[in-house]
């Protein structure tokens, strides 16, 4: 699907790269150790975030950092974690989930070994690590979404896999929001392109999903996928 965007509706670009008075340094980097692939969470009081990171170009996990101002402010919370946090690699992504009872959960997922995972049921405050999920990936989930239903519990998530020279996206769908996840079907698979590190979003009526996706080959532009 093709969508045409005259001149006048790209949004204007706003430049803060000099703006030093915006800027927040919550982990600084040295020559021989890079803080990458940061991603976030904003809780529902719409102050506190969490950030978690891993080390250098798809590095070991372990730094997670918790703001409870908006982001003015970051306490770092590496300590908290389960020791073998550490050993989780390439690029960890947080997400808040609800299980069947409506119970919160905060879950960290990274890509190796296996898309192993941490969990805590206590707003962040304790974690514990269980057993990888068993999925093969070339990064873990870049995108968790939940599903239109009254019931609690159920989401899908997608990510992607390597298959011989190519990439595929895939996606597995939970009913519980919490341990169980259904065997992972590809959804997107391009000739002559590498989909990777998909994105769902809701339209505004919540009535479409629509999924952006890098194009890993760097030649045209990005994917999308509606549902």
């Amino acid at each position: 699907m093709m969508l045409n965007v005259s001149k006048d509706e790209i949004p204007p670009l706003v430049d803060i790269s000099d703006e030093a008075h915006r800027h927040v340094i919550i982990a600084t980097g040295t020559e021989e150790v890079y803080q990458g692939h940061p991603t976030t969470l904003l809780m529902p009081d719409g102050k506190t975030i969490f950030a978690v990171w891993c080390l250098n170009h798809g590095g070991f996990a372990g730094p997670m950092a918790r703001s409870d101002d908006g982001g003015l402010n970051w306490i770092r919370l590496d300590n908290q974690l389960p020791e073998g946090f550490t050993q989780h690699k390439n690029c960890p992504s947080i997400y808040r989930m609800l299980d069947q009872d409506g119970e919160e959960l905060l879950w960290v997922y990274s890509a190796q070994p296996q898309m192993p995972r941490i969990l805590s049921h206590e707003s962040g405050e304790t974690w514990q690590e269980l057993e990888p999920l068993g999925f093969p990936c070339v990064m873990t989930f870049s995108s968790v979404a939940r599903l239109k239903s009254k019931l609690h519990g159920r989401y899908i998530g997608l990510y992607h896999q390597r298959y011989g020279d190519s990439l595929q996206v895939m996606q597995t769908q939970t009913m519980d929001g919490e341990m169980t996840w259904l065997q992972p079907h590809i959804v997107a698979d391009v000739e002559g392109k590498l989909p990777c590190e998909p994105y769902v979003f809701r339209s505004p009526d919540s009535g479409e999903l629509c999924c952006l996706i890098r194009e890993n080959t760097h030649h045209g532009k990005s994917l999308m996928m509606f549902s």
